[in-house]
């Protein structure tokens, strides 16, 4: 099986927490266990990983700055 990319694995990890969230909001599991699936995925060792890693790599290489100050943002 091919190993994810840092921004893959987290797009995974949202993904399946919104479906845990559509499993509750359709009532095909309680709110326990809805808790308890979506705290199975963000304390997924792979998720920790990723994310450091995406945030480590934008501090070393980040992107471009704006030319907007923050008051002129709508």
């Amino acid at each position: 099986m091919a190993r994810l990319s840092p921004a893959e694995q987290i797009e995974q990890s949202y993904d399946l927490a919104m479906i845990a969230l559509a499993d509750y909001f359709t009532h095909e599991r309680d709110a326990a266990a809805t808790v308890d699936a979506l705290i199975r995925i963000l304390d997924r060792d792979g998720l920790r990983d990723a994310i450091t890693e995406v945030l480590v790599d934008s501090r070393v290489h980040p992107g471009p700055k704006s030319n907007v100050s923050p008051g002129e943002r709508t």
